[in-house]
């Protein structure tokens, strides 16, 4: 059986999860947090959550991850089956984690009620609209984010969304939701699946 392993807390755990979840496969939670402990590097080579526990080995980083449970679980599709349209959908993944959510990351002590550097607020409040305006020249929302079918980036969205959004409000003075017509129809759609519904609850817990 697979072994996601990881914590709720995470964002990108949870995109794996509900992929999980989404293909209807059957998983173990394990419990780990992120460490640079031998043992868990050799799970993770950057000692990152979550990692995914195979038949063959582990495989980590997310969206490797829910790539490969495309590859042993074709159905329901997640990608589409066109291939440009597939590569679309991964360049829409790609950027939401690379201009967004990482520079969003960057202020995340600000949602811990942490300080964050005056540098470093000026580097979001420089890079973030950058990073929104590349997504919204990617996304649909027709009614999906890559357009009419649900996808891995749906899922990617929506975790990228919940904590970006937060702290580019701390720190940017910037709503995703307001700079992105059609976001936040989007995001309540994702929110009311069941798999989306069960990562959250299981956050609370």
């Amino acid at each position: 059986m697979l072994k996601l392993h990881g914590a709720p807390l995470s964002n990108y755990y949870n995109m794996v999860k509900t992929a999980l979840l989404e293909k209807g496969l059957e998983y173990e939670a394990v419990m780990a947090p992120p460490s640079q402990e031998e043992e868990f590097l050799a799970k993770s080579s950057m000692g990152k959550i979550p990692c995914l526990e195979t038949d063959n080995g582990f495989v980590a980083e997310s969206l490797a991850i829910i790539e490969y449970l495309d590859e042993i679980q074709p159905q329901p599709a997640l990608l589409p089956a066109d291939p440009y349209a597939r590569a679309k959908v991964r360049e829409l993944m790609l950027s939401l984690e690379l201009y967004v959510e990482l520079v969003a990351r960057r202020g995340f002590g600000a949602l811990r009620g942490k300080p964050v550097a005056d540098e470093v607020v000026e580097s979001i409040k420089a890079d973030l609209p950058k990073g929104i305006a590349a997504v919204q020249r990617l996304m649909k929302f027709s009614p999906w984010i890559a357009g009419e079918e649900f996808t891995y980036a749906d899922l990617v969205g929506y975790f990228t969304f919940t904590l970006a959004n937060l702290s580019a409000k701390a720190n940017a003075d910037l709503d995703l939701f307001e700079q992105l017509p059609g976001s936040q129809e989007w995001f309540d759609a994702v929110a009311a699946r069941d798999s989306v519904k069960q990562a959250v609850a299981d956050q609370k817990r």
